[in-house]
């Protein structure tokens, strides 16, 4: 069982003193006893951080399906495989993406046409949204990431991009899920991030470079525009600090698989597109941008961008075979590395045996190592909650 941090119910006090509370005696010889004043507590309202759901794809090629563990802060344990342990069945095949809006989680499955809809405390499936059920079988194919805004869950969806269409960004209301909209946007979209009320997407075109782009979905008006830049080759993550969008650029390949112009890109409001640095995974504490540059075949290197002084940092990170997801918490200041595990007979990273993750503090030193993660590592989300303590 998932075991979570002790709810406090909210209570705003109010301070009764003063005169209003003391009523007047009525004679000056009257020696009763007045009442004491009475205080009801006073209650603040604090961030924490519970844990980390780290959502993995698996291996089709090994049969091997897409799972999602758990790190309970708490406990300093690692949950593997916690959605199949609580809910007795798989998640399918190739899972792709975790997030969480107010008290639900949700997991997109690719290849299943499938977003579970979960309680976030206790893993237990509230709904199984079939998004060609939603969309039909060509707009709802390969659903691929999704973000909760405004009483909405927004995702993407390959759709008719296998046709050399358009893909689509679809909302369902996250009480009835019945369908609120749906947007035309570029090849194959995977991720997406909310900015400036609006949702921008990460047009990846499937690596082909033909025809990538980042789609910009105006809340408002409900335009659909399109940013293309030289620069912008193959997106695929995307996530927002202040005003800017920063987005992962898996660049291209050779026939080797050797990769070249990936790295993190920074879009302003006005759709200016600049180069930040290299890298081939990324995370975020939504205040600093975290990379590690691990090409295939090539070394290893990880930097962190603040945009507050516009500078980019280097650092070492320890125990680190082959980095899959960072993630940074906002609320704790820890930042989490999840590897892939070294093969037992080869010494090379395995994508068929479960993940390892290791806790950084601030500084950057390793706390702890959480081993039987995710197999096929590729997203991840904290377990965030607002509490009311008594001051």
């Amino acid at each position: 069982m998932i075991k979570t941090m002790k709810k406090y119910l909210l209570s705003f006090a109010t301070l009764m003193m003063g005169a209003a509370l003391l009523t007047a005696c009525g004679s000056d010889d009257d020696n009763t006893k007045k009442p004491e004043p009475v205080i009801d507590p006073v209650y603040e309202a604090m961030d924490v951080s519970n844990g980390l759901f780290i959502v993995g794809s698996g291996n089709t090629r090994a049969n091997i399906d897409g799972n999602l563990s758990y790190i309970n802060y708490e406990d300093g344990l690692a949950i593997g495989n916690a959605f199949f342990a609580v809910n007795g069945k798989s998640v399918g095949k190739t899972a792709n993406y975790v997030t969480i809006y107010g008290s639900k989680l949700y997991i997109v499955v690719d290849k299943e046409a499938t977003i579970w809809v979960c309680d976030k405390n206790t893993l237990k499936v509230q709904k199984q949204l079939s998004t060609t059920s939603l969309l039909g079988d060509t707009d709802g194919a390969s659903p691929r990431a999704a973000l909760g805004h405004d009483g909405k869950l927004f995702f993407t969806c390959y759709g008719n991009s296998y046709n050399g269409g358009n893909g689509v960004v679809a909302a369902v209301d996250t009480v009835s899920f019945a369908k609120q909209a749906t947007y035309n946007v570029g090849s194959y979209p995977d991720g997406l991030t909310l900015a400036n009320n609006s949702i921008y997407v990460a047009n990846s075109d499937y690596g082909n470079n033909v025809n990538p782009s980042i789609s910009k979905i105006d809340l408002s008006s409900k335009a659909v525009t399109e940013i293309k830049d030289a620069v912008i080759t193959n997106p695929m993550q995307i996530l927002t600090i202040g005003t800017d969008v920063y987005y992962l650029d898996y660049g291209t390949y050779d026939e080797n698989w050797n990769q070249t112009g990936q790295g993190v890109r920074k879009i302003t409001a006005d759709g200016k597109v600049t180069k930040i640095m290299d890298g081939t995974v990324m995370g975020s504490d939504g205040k600093r941008v975290f990379a590690a540059n691990a090409p295939y075949g090539g070394t290893t290197t990880y930097s962190i961008y603040d945009p507050a002084s516009g500078k980019t940092t280097s650092w070492e990170p320890a125990n680190v075979l082959n980095p899959a997801v960072i993630a940074a918490d906002p609320v704790s200041g820890y930042i989490f590395i999840t590897s892939y595990s070294p093969d037992p007979e080869t010494g090379y990273a395995s994508y068929k045996i479960p993940t390892y993750t290791n806790q950084y503090d601030a500084s950057g030193k390793l706390v702890k190592t959480y081993y039987n993660t995710a197999t096929g590592a590729i997203s991840a989300v904290f377990n965030t909650d607002v509490v009311y303590v008594e001051k």
